[in-house]
């Protein structure tokens, strides 16, 4: 199960993670009302959607007025946005974040997943924030750093120091760096997630650290511990056959192509596909 930005960021702030003040607006009045309620000269305009890339498909921009906030939304707010993630066919958006303007300094990625082969949580990141990782790993793999959790253990601070000094935050952000990657790897771990995503993670010119973007999957085997985070589900966002399928706790996915693959078993259903 995939969650929104906003969404992301208020469990990032409960677990004592920095992130920017910001409001959702499901209209373009309510954009502006979140807008006013922000303050300041400037403010971030963000498509809600279950994708990356938001920002080269037009989905994320910069307003320096009321007047500009209300001309953004009303671009974005129902566009059917194109990214390297939706598909040629896009996402119509029908949420915004209204955020504060960030003082960007220096953008960092980090991220937590579960790795099956060595049965721990990794700890990715890489001083190439704001890019999309996969790019970053194709063309300058050297500068992603993996650092391997043991669950029994958790994140250490020696680990966290390391991580740090990896991708070469500075020596006034070591202190806050650690206190943060450790307070993500309990968010990941207490909410049952299967991806926590950072990018960027940037550093003002205070050297502060605060996480402009949240990405979270979560296992859908342990929903049912955590019934706040199954009210954030928003159902347009999924694919209505797979929604309906959930109802029977059956699991769906929907692919191109008219043959239909019936199996009992993950690796079956691969196997059988690959073979048709």
């Amino acid at each position: 199960m995939k969650i929104h930005e906003y969404q992301g960021k208020e469990l990032l702030k409960k677990f004592g993670v920095t992130v920017p003040r910001g409001y959702p607006a499901f209209s373009v009045d309510e954009a502006v009302a979140a807008a006013e309620k922000l303050g300041g000269p400037v403010w971030v305009v963000k498509a809600q959607i279950h994708a990356g890339g938001r920002g080269k498909g037009g989905g994320v921009k910069l307003a320096r007025s009321l007047d500009e906030v209300r001309k953004l939304a009303s671009e974005i707010l129902g566009m059917q946005l194109v990214t390297h993630q939706t598909g040629p066919e896009g996402q119509k958006v029908r949420r915004l974040y209204i955020e504060e303007g960030a003082d960007i300094q220096k953008e960092y990625y980090v991220s937590l997943v579960t790795d099956r082969a060595t049965q721990k949580v990794a700890f990715i990141a890489s001083s190439e924030g704001g890019m999309d990782i996969e790019e970053v790993a194709a063309t300058t793999p050297e500068k992603i750093i993996t650092e391997y959790i043991d669950p029994l253990v958790g994140l250490t601070r020696e680990q966290a120091t390391k991580i740090a000094n990896a991708v070469q935050l500075p020596a006034e952000s070591t202190e806050q760096a650690v206190d943060m990657f450790q307070k993500l790897y309990q968010c990941y771990m207490d909410t049952d997630a299967s991806l926590v995503e950072i990018n960027p993670l940037n550093r003002d010119s205070n050297n502060n650290l605060i996480a402009l973007d949240a990405k979270f999957n979560f296992d859908s085997n342990a929903l049912f511990r955590h019934p706040e985070i199954v009210e954030y589900r928003d159902l347009d966002e999924e694919d209505p056959a797979e929604v309906e399928a959930s109802k029977f706790d059956l699991a769906y996915i929907q692919l191109d192509g008219n043959i239909g693959c019936l199996v009992n078993g993950a690796g079956l259903a691969m196997a059988t596909m690959d073979t048709i």
